[in-house]
């Protein structure tokens, strides 16, 4: 069996716009459900400045990601990707951003123009990106590993990737 690699972990993540950011609050965990881009292994989160996570993330920068990756057709528990990460805040205008965007997908880019061309400028909070780069360690749950292994053996269902 071929073992998975960080390359093909890194595709899967740009394939994907969905995860769920936890930041650590003034009262304790937040958790939010955010659309992202991908730029390598780095995460880039628009978000308004003003919001929880954007606060908290200027207040300390260690967070925790989870990316489910829905089984195609199956109604099964979604398989994941998980990791703990540092965040930092960007402006709009920050070119490593724009280009995760301009590699997204076109439904995702077109939402996420019309939502900033519609924003309310006298209600709306700056627009910024919060970028998460992973640190240390992402680990998965059946990602990359045949659903006939981790049968025999549910061990194998989990696989840990260590980042340089």
């Amino acid at each position: 069996m071929d073992l998975y690699t960080l390359e093909e972990l890194t595709r899967l993540i740009a394939k994907h716009n969905f995860c769920i950011l936890a930041t650590q609050g003034v009262h304790g965990p937040h958790i939010a459900g955010v659309s992202y881009f991908a730029g390598g292994l780095d995460l880039y989160i628009p978000t308004g400045a003003n919001t929880a996570k954007a606060r908290n993330v200027q207040r300390d920068p260690r967070v925790a990601v989870h990316i489910p990756v829905p089984w195609p057709l199956v109604p099964a528990p979604p398989r994941s990707i998980q990791f703990r990460g540092n965040a930092r805040i960007l402006p709009m205008d920050d070119s490593a951003a724009n280009l995760a965007l301009e590699r997204g997908s076109f439904v995702i880019r077109r939402v996420f123009r019309r939502l900033l061309e519609n924003a309310d400028a006298q209600t709306s909070a700056e627009t910024v990106w919060i970028n998460v780069r992973p640190r240390k360690r992402i680990e998965t749950f059946m990602i990359g590993v045949p659903s006939t292994t981790v049968f025999r053996d549910e061990s194998k269902a989990m696989l840990h990737f260590d980042l340089p």
